[in-house]
């Protein structure tokens, strides 16, 4: 066998390497300002609190805390002499909107890309590899992507079919 390995089989490597890393991991690419800081996780419905931290959270994690103490602000733990009131955060609402379609496209892209790596015509197959491959080194995260999509398997028959 071979010892050094060709730039189409590093990245190969590089895809399964990361894919490994990050299975079961969290989504980390999700911006923080998109999460609720009280769970941690991307918002639905974020409403802003009317206090100087300037905090939004998930409507109904806010909700539950204010139930307990509607007169404390949950991140910072200052007290009012007033109930604390909210509002919808529309921009708020809007962004995280805007990062899942992103997030929705750029999957749809990946997976199109995989489709044609598996089913294509010898140069669709070429052409879906660079794609990737691009993909790939632009951002590492897009590495887990790719393997979720399914792309291993092809790429491998890809290098190792002579065609590549």
């Amino acid at each position: 066998g071979r010892s050094k390995r060709t730039a189409e089989e590093s990245l190969v490597y590089g895809i399964f390497r990361e894919y490994k890393k990050n299975m079961g991991e969290e989504d980390s690419e999700v911006p923080a300002f998109l999460k609720c800081p009280l769970t941690l996780e991307i918002m639905e419905d974020p409403v802003s609190l009317y206090t100087e931290s300037g905090y939004s959270f998930e409507r109904s994690m806010l909700q539950e805390a204010l139930e307990k103490n509607p007169y404390q602000d949950p991140m910072t733990g200052l007290s009012y002499e007033h109930k604390l009131t909210f509002v919808p955060n529309r921009f708020l609402k809007d962004a995280i909107e805007e990062w899942k379609q992103k997030k929705t496209n750029h999957s749809a892209l990946i997976h199109s890309h995989v489709e044609r790596l598996s089913c294509g015509t010898d140069s669709e197959k070429e052409e879906a590899a660079e794609a990737l491959k691009t993909l790939a080194r632009d951002k590492p995260e897009n590495r887990v992507k790719i393997a979720e999509a399914g792309a291993i398997s092809p790429l491998v028959t890809l290098l190792t079919s002579g065609t590549a």
